[in-house]
């Protein structure tokens, strides 16, 4: 028996979402606030992934340890994350503990001390994440790539965590003004999945939030079209070069997305893609080759990610314009196409048997569309796909030669790209 989401809107801008599985044993519960880092201003760069460790800090009846024992104790774990459009916190506990895991919630999103100790000693942990970061190419690129797309004055184009520079600079007052502003009814999402009745949901969600403040949205900077930018970052490993290019995407409400995830899965997704016949199959040029697609409300990317031996890049970048060149050019075949739709539909059919699965993507319709997005709407508009339309968004994507790139490896492996730049742009 299906059974329908139940939205509620409380009076302070509040968007909850309860979605029933009464045949689980689990439930999982999310909180949102839409406030990620593209809302940042330059003085605020990584204020809003500050914010998200500082929560988990304590509140004033709570320690950072009472909290992770509490949540503990009840059989769950918390994990929080922050993207350029929105900062969310989940867990999941069996359906029994769930008034007491989402009190515990509650109060975590919305009373964090913030205390000045605290605060110092988080900025040293965020140091160190970032140094992670940097000593880790295949995530590394994922900024710097951001940085070549969109341009480092933009807040797309600037990493989510910030720099070592713009976190000292973060007072006490400027993590609280931001807090404030961001954390509000107007921003903040609930959602929650499994064995637990709608109204209860409701009745305890409008206890915990009805008196939070509403506050109001925050503006963003438009994003660009994407540019065609390039960024390099020196390695003194002359073995391995990471390499991510970026083609123009699209916005997440667009109608043509339907068309370009399925092109997205048939050029580079999984171990049937294109990419992944080309590169690793047929030459074994790599062990990791992957295509993506990235959407925001206002544009996107498809991205290509590979990492290869310095030796193998050119024959690599070869490869990977023998792919998209022919998907351009002839389209994509009546099996892939299939195999690409049962794939997308069939991922998606299995992933939300889960209480987390639905749990999100229950937050994300209310985040990214402010209402319910049936998944059978969206597998119908899916198989209704056709070939002429997956062709067309590959000519889109790739007959223009717009593209942005960004390497991370010896310099040999950055003049080998440069040549292949000006060759295809």
């Amino acid at each position: 028996m299906k059974l329908d989401p139940v939205l509620q809107r409380l009076d302070n801008g509040v968007r909850i979402a309860a979605v029933p599985m009464p045949h689980m044993e689990s439930v999982s519960i999310g909180l949102w606030t839409d406030v990620g880092s593209r809302h940042e201003s330059g003085e605020e760069h990584g204020m809003a992934h500050f914010i998200e460790h500082m929560l988990f800090k304590g509140t004033p009846s709570r320690t950072c340890a009472q909290i992770s024992r509490e949540i503990e104790g009840l059989g769950s774990s918390i994990d929080g994350f922050t993207v350029e459009d929105h900062t969310g916190y989940q867990a999941k506990a069996p359906a029994g503990k769930f008034d007491e895991l989402f009190s515990v919630l509650a109060d975590f999103y919305r009373n964090p001390t913030i205390d000045p100790t605290d605060l110092e000693h988080e900025r040293l942990v965020i140091h160190e994440e970032i140094a992670m970061v940097r000593d880790q190419p295949s995530q590394f690129i994922e900024d710097i790539i951001s940085e070549a797309a969109w341009g480092a004055n933009h807040p797309l184009g600037r990493s989510i965590t910030g720099t070592n520079e713009s976190l000292d600079a973060f007072s006490r007052g400027d993590v609280l003004q931001f807090f404030q502003r961001a954390y509000c009814g107007a921003n903040t999402v609930i959602s929650v999945a499994g064995n637990v009745e709608p109204d209860a949901v409701m009745d305890v969600a409008s206890r915990e939030f009805a008196d939070l403040g509403k506050g109001r949205k925050f503006d963003f900077e438009v994003a660009p079209s994407p540019l065609s930018g390039h960024r390099y970052e020196e390695v003194f490993d002359p073995e391995q070069t990471h390499l991510s290019l970026a083609f123009p995407g699209v916005a997440r409400s667009d109608r043509r997305r339907y068309a370009r995830k399925l092109l997205d899965v048939i050029l580079g997704e999984n171990m049937s893609s294109r990419l992944f016949q080309e590169l690793r199959e047929k030459r074994a040029l790599c062990y990791e080759v992957q295509s993506d697609l990235v959407s925001f409300s206002d544009e996107g990317l498809l991205q290509i990610y590979v990492a290869v031996t310095t030796e193998n890049l050119s024959e690599a970048l070869e490869g990977i314009t023998n792919v998209v060149s022919g998907l351009a050019q002839d389209g994509v075949t009546e099996q892939e196409l299939e195999t690409a739709k049962s794939y997308l539909v069939g991922q998606s059919r299995v992933s939300l048997e889960n209480t987390a699965s639905r749990m999100m993507w229950a937050g994300e319709c209310l985040l990214f569309f402010d209402d319910w997005i049936d998944p059978a709407e969206v597998h119908r508009k899916i198989e209704a796909v056709t070939l002429e339309e997956v062709h067309l968004e590959a000519m889109r994507v790739f007959s223009g030669r717009q593209f942005s790139s960004a390497l991370i490896g010896p310099i040999e492996a950055n003049g080998v790209l440069e040549d292949w730049r000006e060759t295809v742009g």
